[in-house]
């Protein structure tokens, strides 16, 4: 099997192989028209057998805020093999390919979203979010007192209030993704390329009473019924005054909408959004997973506790990525943390799905003792690994 990254020519044959794969209708017997927001070529993987792809994967490169830094991370889609190769090792023989190149290349962390939590885990990923989906009656805004203004962004429109009030937004959010890290504006151009008449996506911005912008939202007019639902697809802001700023607007749309629905970020707690809790319905969604591609580096980078200290890290065994395998020592200061390989014996037995929760902050050594799998193992030093293994926001803000 011939594993390696794609050529503009043969981007035709992943379409046709995602047809398949996710139950799309297309006619191939018509041109295809040029996107000129197409992800680029070298960015799919396949994976080829006498010459003929059986597997294809996306491997979009991103900058990802990790407390308070921005890394490299890569985001994976597009997993899909033709039926019939399924079971024959295609898309463990692109993990294979990708991860340590990924790791020889820079790459911290990569992020998917799965159709099977369980499947990714065989490749070292972990659950790195969860969204708590709201839906509250849209009578339960009239009580916001609404002021600034709102102005509507249209595609092709200026975009630049979006990015700043979106990095402000992200900067201390783990897995926050930095939209100005590719050229030409192209995350934002994808991000407002919606006609909202065609397709019944908009795009607000909110700006306070000095006309500066402070939160924006984008939303879908979603069919339940006969029921309108406004559906927020992205909602960011700079601090609680921008945030029930935006949130104005569905008090201005409460005669066209009956109910507003939001995949919240879970540092916010929704019963801050309504008067009558009985009715608030909310669901906690698992979705996004997380891997480490680097582990001296998200080490290296992690937040510090206060004061000074150190900790002895042991991952046993990384399958993918060998540079991982091995015991970290870990020392700590205000200015820095300093990681070095060394032989002494370890406080914390980790593996690599673990530690992604670890690092990440989505789950604490405390919580994660009580896990039923196995890939964790306290040794000593019970006090200064609680103080760094600690929870943190997080949000993964880019569906891909």
């Amino acid at each position: 099997m011939e594993i390696r990254r794609l050529n503009p020519e043969e981007i035709p044959q992943v379409h046709r192989i995602e047809t398949v794969v996710y139950n799309g209708r297309r006619d191939y017997s018509k041109e295809e028209a040029a996107d000129p927001l197409a992800h680029p070529a070298h960015w799919h993987w396949g994976a080829f057998q006498n010459g003929k792809m059986l597997s294809s994967m996306l491997e979009i490169p991103f900058l990802m805020r990790f407390d308070g830094s921005s890394v490299p991370m890569s985001g994976i889609g597009g997993v899909g093999t033709l039926p019939e190769a399924r079971n024959s090792g295609c898309v463990p023989a692109l993990f294979a390919k990708f991860l340590p190149e990924a790791h020889e290349q820079g790459v911290v962390f990569s992020n998917l979203t799965p159709f099977s939590h369980a499947y990714y885990r065989r490749f070292g990923y972990e659950l790195a979010c969860a969204r708590n989906e709201i839906t509250v009656p849209t009578k339960e805004f009239s009580r916001l007192k609404t002021g600034g203004a709102f102005t509507q962004i249209f595609p092709g429109g200026d975009s630049s209030a979006l990015a700043e009030i979106h990095s402000a937004y992200i900067a201390d959010l783990n897995h926050g993704i930095c939209r100005d890290y590719w050229p030409d504006n192209r995350a934002w151009r994808i991000f407002t390329k919606e006609d909202p008449y065609s397709t019944g996506t908009f795009t607000y911005l909110w700006r306070d009473q000095d006309g500066k912008g402070r939160s924006y939202i984008k939303y879908q007019d979603q069919l339940s019924g006969d029921e309108h639902i406004m559906a927020a697809l992205e909602l960011a802001f700079t601090d609680r005054e921008a945030l029930y700023g935006i949130l104005g607007i569905v008090k201005g749309l409460a005669t066209q909408f009956r109910k507003f629905k939001w995949p919240m970020p879970t540092f916010l707690d929704p019963t801050d959004l309504v008067d009558s809790l009985w009715d608030l319905n909310q669901r906690i969604v698992p979705r996004d997973m997380t891997r480490i591609i680097n582990v001296k580096r998200a080490l290296e980078l992690m937040r510090r506790p206060g004061g000074e200290g150190g900790y002895t890290l042991e991952i046993p065994e990384d399958p993918y990525i060998d540079a991982n395998r091995g015991r970290w020592r870990v020392e700590f200061g205000a200015g820095e943390s300093r990681v070095s390989a060394v032989t002494t014996e370890p406080d914390l037995l980790c593996d690599i799905p673990t530690l992604s929760q670890l690092v990440t902050g989505y789950r604490s050594l405390e919580n994660l003792l009580r896990t039923r799998r196995t890939g964790l193992e306290l040794l000593s030093n019970r006090e200064t690994l609680d103080r760094v293994f600690t929870l943190r926001p997080q949000h993964v803000t880019e569906y891909f």
